[in-house]
């Protein structure tokens, strides 16, 4: 493991630990600060949140930031090993997945050695995390410093919705599909056709006060064989990523800083569904589809909001469209062209 510099506590319960390490972001335009006493969590913040610096003032809300405080603490060698624990050497962390539990305005996830928590009606969060955790990026990213500022951020009017979006002359369509409709793929075929990218899985949406739909432009994740539609990711290797899926991980700063787009006003709905040896085809549909979708049978974690249904049939009033995909892949681009002509 590598050496990751942190300021220790100076008691076993971690009280002591200076958080003079901060950094500040407008995530979805919502002020955030991250706390901590080791640079190298503050340096993955930056490498987190750096995209939203910038963002127009504007767009940022008039508030006090949210905070999400990061303690670097050890395990205490102290606390008695459980029998698997034993067997594997004393390794807490290895393979132990996060535990989650959601209540009222309280947030617990633990695996064993990391401990996180989030208090909604405090706008902020805590964690205590282990060096091995930080020493993973990915994972710390993935685990504890994107989900707790997320679930802090999503708390007032930054819903989650589930789709993909990309963009063009200022209208975003939302690609909205059961897993492995071939929503990644679309997104990023589109890419290459001159769209911007605003999200390939999740859209957080505002809407109490105008329409605004907010995303992660910075890469798209798609699966191995998607090198059958796209030669020129053969060079890029699949991997394991934090959320255990093997995926191919492709920065969305290869087609240039001016694709990748976090904020857009506009927006029509497309219901994608494959249509294997068939045309591509794309055609109106009654807006109650797309919002029974939207707000009905959530995931996990995209239920925790009760405005869901109110933000589905806000989106809808751009339109609402089932795009068929069918074996020609540039043909169901060509016809999310023609929709953003309109």
């Amino acid at each position: 493991m590598q050496n990751v510099p942190f300021m220790p506590a100076t008691d076993p319960l971690g009280y002591t630990a200076p958080l003079d390490q901060r950094a500040t972001y407008p995530l979805l335009g919502v002020p955030l600060e991250v706390r901590s006493n080791s640079p190298a969590v503050i340096a993955a913040a930056e490498r987190a949140f750096g995209g939203w610096c910038g963002l127009e003032p504007e767009l940022i809300a008039k508030a006090a930031p949210l905070v999400v405080s990061l303690i670097v603490h050890r395990v205490d060698d102290r606390l008695p090993m459980t029998d698997e624990e034993s067997r594997t050497n004393g390794q807490r962390t290895a393979d132990m997945p996060f535990i989650q539990r959601f209540h009222s305005d309280c947030f617990l996830a633990t695996d064993g050695a990391n401990l996180l928590t989030a208090q909604f009606d405090r706008g902020r969060a805590l964690g205590f995390v282990t060096p091995e955790l930080v020493a993973d990026e990915a994972q710390l990213r993935y685990h504890a410093l994107e989900l707790l500022a997320l679930l802090l951020v999503t708390r007032d009017d930054r819903t989650p919705v589930h789709a993909g979006a990309v963009v063009r002359k200022g209208r975003a369509v939302l690609l909205v599909g059961r897993s492995m409709a071939g929503k990644s793929t679309l997104c990023y075929a589109c890419l290459r056709d001159g769209f911007q990218l605003l999200a390939e899985d999740v859209v957080y949406v505002s809407w109490r006060c105008g329409m605004r739909l907010w995303g992660m432009p910075w890469r798209i994740h798609l699966l191995p064989d998607a090198v059958r539609y796209f030669a020129e990711l053969a060079d890029i290797p699949a991997a394991i990523q934090a959320n255990g899926k093997l995926k191919l991980a492709v920065e969305t700063t290869m087609f240039g800083a001016d694709r990748q787009i976090r904020h857009v006003e506009r927006a029509v709905v497309c219901m994608v569904d494959r249509r294997a040896g068939r045309s591509s085809a794309l055609e109106p549909i009654d807006p109650g589809i797309p919002i029974m979708a939207l707000s009905r049978d959530l995931e996990s974690g995209f239920d925790l909001h009760g405005d869901t249904r109110g933000v589905a049939e806000a989106l809808v009033a751009g339109g609402a469209y089932r795009l068929h995909v069918g074996s020609d892949l540039a043909g169901a681009v060509a016809l999310l062209k023609e929709l953003t002509d309109e």
